[in-house]
Parts: structure tokens; C-alpha cells; sequence
């Protein structure tokens, strides 16, 4: 029996340290199908917002959840990965349980998970029993929606167990990331996601390129149903920035709204804001409950992301936290930025996972950086492999890139302190979880006087 919070943690992050947390595909998905058998299949009990894709999975999810809980319904969210706190894969209505029920739901969920390893299936992998948790207290927790993120992919995800025919999926950009497991090409990722269509689903996605409207209509076909698209002058036109905020007008069969605003300076969050919108319409008339235009409004308006082009300011100066990590979502930062601050340099903090496109995502924040510093990243309940100890490649990294200052300072917290020296902007970016490493030194030092 578990007793206290710490020892929850402990617990869970024994999981992330073994074999098991590596992508295990149908194996893995198959022992999550047979652990939630064990918990009376709580994935099944309640409406599903399935949400996959490669960029703009949270930040959508979120839009929607805000959404619906404005309108006072309670309601499930899973984040993935988490922040600051590990309870955000759990939310209930965008706000933390508490430790005791942390602890007090994973206790009930240990006997299954217990059963599973002493069967062939073995136990689950650090995500899955994440998710495992999360369905258990939204079951428990009777919440109206649950808004559900992918983890990898969709077809194997461990995510892929719900069987209800009133599943809505909801597809964000696709672009190629993973692809040691999903396959080389856009195909063979958007083949991988759109497996989260089943029988007689709703299905909505933002505009994809051609070859993934194919894979999307096709599978959608085959499971006798239809893809809702939207996109740009179809569902949002009219696109202006304003001071720190975007306004754009929004288009639906349900809904037409001028100067719809929403807080932040990422400008895919449009695409994002204006397919969740679309989406709660669709509940809305569905499921027969009546929306109000002027809380939609404040909603969006307030709505703020967490780590996703969040602007701050020290100092008078902005600092900006951006968990991009792959090319696709560090295109979208750069453009947003370029578009807010036209001309401008910025002093860079960069973490990223070993991977062979850092060099890539070097080259592509060149066109920003006025200097960056590379530090390490540190999950603090996960082991991680990144780049500050590989002085070869970082060296061969500035070498391409002879053009920028760059310096290596391991101490995340002391590149942080020496960026804020700078006089220009600071960016910090490369992965989510350096972002939540620096997150709460950002606050600090915003609230100082």
C-alpha cells in the first residue's frame, strides 16, 4: 500500500527507468486492453475527445477543454508530457487532483497492473500507466468529456482502447517526427495516426497536405464515416496580430463570430483555437446542450498555454518558452516570432534530445539568434540522453553554423541567469520538459520588483 505522495511518485517513476518504457506497439497495446479489462474498461464510460497528430495535440486539447468547462461541464484532460507537475496527465477541468486522490486512485489501480505482470502481457510502460490512472479517475470522477492526446502515433498507441461508436477523433497538423517507429514518410505517419478511426466516428482535421487527406478520407471510409476538414478562408480568415494577441474571424455551420481573439503569439494557434471551436459546436447540436457566444469569446480571450509561445516579460524584456522539438513545430515558432517581433535577435537557450535533426533545428533558430547556449536537459523523473555531453557533434553543430555565438553551459539554471544578462529577448526552447525546467525561474523573476 502506498501511503504518500513521494512514494507514488517513486513508484511510478520505477516504470520510466525499465525496459518496458520503451514503445512497445501491439504488445503494449494489447496489455493496456487486458489491465482495463481488469478495471472494468473505464475508457468506455464516458464521451471521448480523441485527439492525434504531430503538432498542436495539447494546445487544441486544452482550447477545448476551456471551452467546455465554461459551459459547465466537467471534464478529463490528458497532457502529455507534463510541465510542472505530473498530475497534468490527469487533469479535471484544467486543474490538478489533489496528492491524496493521486494516491489514493493509484493504489486502486496496483492490483491490476500487479495481475498483468504475472501474465504474459508484463507490466506497462511509464505512459501507460499514466493513462491507465487517467481513465480510472475520470470514470471514478463521473466527468461529462474527456479530452484524450495520442501518445505516439495512434494505431498502436496505448491510447487506441476506446470502442464507443460516439468517439469523436480530432486531427492536428501531421509532419514527420518519430519516424524511426512510425515510418519515413508523411504516409506512413498519417497512415499510423488516422488509426484511431473506428467504426462510425465523427472525425474532424485541420487542413492536411493531399497524401494525408487520402490516408484520412480512406480510413475514415472503411469505417463508415467522414472527415470534417478545416482551414484557412473556409473556417478562419481575416487574420490580424494586435498587441501580444491574435484576432481572426471564425466560420462554422453552427457559428460565425468577427474578431474572435485569443491570447498568445503562436500563429498556428489559430488553425488550433478555430478546429477545437468547431469541434464543441459539433457537441453542442449532438449532444443538445445551447453555447453562448459572449463566453466563448472571454474564453478564448483568457485561455493561456502554458510553455506553447508563452510570452513573459523580465526586466522589460520578452522571454519566451516554447516547447518546439521537432522542424515542423520549430517553423512555426520561428514564423510566429518573426511576424510579433520583425527584425529582431534573440538570445537562445536550447536542450534537446539526441536526435539526428538538432543540427537541423540549429539552422533553422540561426535566422533568430543573436547568440544561443546549449544546456542539459534534465527530466526529473525520467532518464534522458541529449546533446550536452556529445562535444563532437555540438562542435560539428558550430561549425556548420559559423555565423552564431554559441556557448555551452551544462547548469540549465546558470544559462538562464547569464541569458537574462543580455539586453536583447531571451528564447528558450528545444524541448518541453527544459521549458518546465525553467518555467518557474521565469515567474520568479517576472514578479520581482
Amino acid at each position: 500500500m502506498i501511503k504518500t505522495y513521494q512514494q507514488a511518485i517513486n513508484f511510478i517513476n520505477r516504470f520510466a527507468q525499465s525496459d518496458q518504457n520503451k514503445y512497445s506497439g501491439r504488445i503494449g497495446l494489447n496489455r493496456q486492453q487486458y489491465i482495463l479489462s481488469l478495471l472494468g474498461d473505464p475508457q468506455d464510460q464516458i464521451k471521448t475527445i480523441h485527439v492525434a497528430g504531430t503538432s498542436g495535440k495539447g494546445s487544441t486539447s486544452f482550447y477545448l477543454s476551456s471551452l467546455l468547462v465554461s459551459h459547465g461541464f466537467n471534464v478529463g484532460l490528458t497532457l502529455s508530457p507534463h510541465l510542472l507537475d505530473i498530475r497534468e496527465r490527469m487533469l479535471i477541468n484544467n486543474q490538478l487532483i489533489s496528492q491524496d486522490e493521486f494516491v489514493y486512485y493509484l493504489n486502486q489501480i496496483i492490483p491490476a497492473i500487479q495481475a498483468a505482470k504475472l501474465k504474459k502481457y508484463g507490466q506497462p510502460g511509464y505512459f501507460e500507466l499514466l493513462l491507465l490512472l487517467s481513465f480510472y479517475i475520470f470514470s471514478q470522477k463521473k466527468v461529462d468529456y474527456v479530452i484524450l492526446e495520442t501518445g505516439i502515433g495512434g494505431l498502436l498507441d496505448s491510447s487506441n482502447t476506446i470502442s464507443r461508436s460516439d468517439k469523436i477523433c480530432l486531427f492536428t497538423k501531421f509532419g514527420l517526427d518519430h519516424t524511426s517507429i512510425l515510418g519515413p514518410n508523411i504516409k506512413s505517419i498519417a497512415t499510423q495516426k488516422a488509426g484511431i478511426i473506428h467504426p462510425f466516428n465523427p472525425v474532424f482535421s485541420v487542413n492536411q497536405i493531399e497524401i494525408s487527406k487520402d490516408v484520412l478520407n480512406k480510413t475514415a471510409q472503411n469505417n463508415q464515416t467522414s472527415v470534417n476538414f478545416i482551414g484557412s478562408k473556409k473556417s478562419f480568415k481575416n487574420i490580424k496580430l494586435n498587441n501580444y494577441s491574435i484576432s481572426y474571424d471564425f466560420s462554422s455551420s453552427f457559428l460565425k463570430l468577427k474578431t474572435l481573439v485569443i491570447n498568445t503569439i503562436g500563429i498556428f494557434q489559430v488553425e488550433n483555437s478555430a478546429i477545437a471551436l468547431t469541434v464543441f459546436l459539433f457537441l453542442s447540436q449532438r449532444d443538445n446542450f445551447s453555447f453562448n457566444e459572449s463566453k466563448i469569446r472571454q474564453t478564448l480571450s483568457e485561455t493561456k498555454f502554458y510553455g506553447r509561445m508563452d510570452l513573459n516579460f523580465i526586466n522589460n524584456k520578452p522571454a519566451i518558452l516554447d516547447g518546439a522539438h521537432n522542424p515542423q513545430k520549430f517553423r512555426a515558432m520561428i514564423k510566429s516570432l518573426k511576424m510579433f517581433f520583425p527584425h529582431q535577435k534573440f538570445t537562445i537557450i536550447l536542450a534537446y534530445k539526441k536526435r539526428a535533426d538538432f543540427s537541423k533545428m540549429v539552422s533553422l533558430v540561426a535566422s533568430l539568434a543573436s547568440n544561443i547556449t546549449i544546456t542539459s536537459l534534465i527530466q526529473k523523473d525520467r532518464s534522458s540522453s541529449d546533446y550536452i555531453n556529445d562535444r563532437k557533434s555540438l562542435n560539428t553543430i558550430f561549425q556548420k553554423n559559423p555565423q552564431i555565438n554559441f556557448q555551452i553551459i551544462p547548469n540549465y539554471v546558470s544559462a538562464f541567469n547569464t541569458a537574462i544578462k543580455s539586453n536583447l529577448p531571451v528564447l528558450i526552447t528545444g524541448s518541453l520538459y527544459l521549458v518546465g525546467n525553467l518555467y518557474p525561474l521565469v515567474v520568479k523573476q517576472k514578479n520581482k520588483k
